[in-house]
């Protein structure tokens, strides 16, 4: 086995568990199973997580929005503070790669199967996605707006219209298509809804 891979059994536990709660469910798969799946006592595993639900909310932060809340504080985008078009677009480029992921599609997946026995879980998710990340995204277009760089009276309700056009692209190319579209249609609607999102917001000079 991989020594890099060997010294970082947590990551082995969460990429085991991922696979086998998207194959079986979360109710289908027991703790044993994915201590074996990746060459673990059971007692080993509990080293590292307390059991299945800590398991499925360190998923959740690591493909869930609250990954891309994370991801809003980085230099990278930190360095587009005065650039509402470049930031608009990198937010949209950073979210076709997390959606053609396959990890996040198992993901999303296994969020959509069992509403009923995770509904805790899915809380977490909606608090990630309805209050960080739309907050982190309404920070930025508050500094736009504020340098006269854009025009947002509400800065987290224009937040969730970028947001939400994004989302119903996602919703149409992948969610509810008998497959996922070729990444190339999915990039040109994306452009779409950006470029026409920054013909309605962004300030003329």
């Amino acid at each position: 086995m991989d020594a890099a891979i060997e010294t970082h059994p947590r990551e082995r536990i969460l990429q085991a568990s991922l696979d086998l709660f998207s194959q079986t469910g979360f109710a289908g798969t027991s703790v044993r199973q994915i201590a074996a799946h990746v060459g673990l006592k059971p007692s080993s595993l509990y080293s590292h997580f307390e059991g299945k639900e800590e398991i499925l909310s360190a998923l959740i932060d690591a493909y869930g929005p609250a990954s891309n809340a994370i991801r809003l504080t980085s230099p990278e985008y930190k360095a587009l503070d005065a650039d509402p078009a470049g930031f608009c677009r990198k937010y949209s480029d950073d979210l076709l790669d997390q959606w053609c992921d396959p990890n996040e599609r198992k993901f999303m997946k296994l969020l959509h199967a069992e509403p009923k026995r995770m509904q805790a879980h899915r809380a977490h998710f909606s608090e990630a996605l309805f209050e960080r990340e739309i907050n982190a995204v309404a920070a930025y277009f508050r500094g736009f707006t504020e340098a006269g760089l854009m025009i947002a009276p509400d800065p987290a309700e224009c937040a969730r219209l970028f947001m939400g056009g994004l989302t119903f692209i996602r919703m149409q190319h992948i969610f509810w298509a008998d497959k996922p579209a070729d990444r190339k249609i999915i990039r040109k609607a994306l452009d779409r809804v950006v470029t026409n999102f920054l013909q309605l917001s962004v300030a003329r000079h």
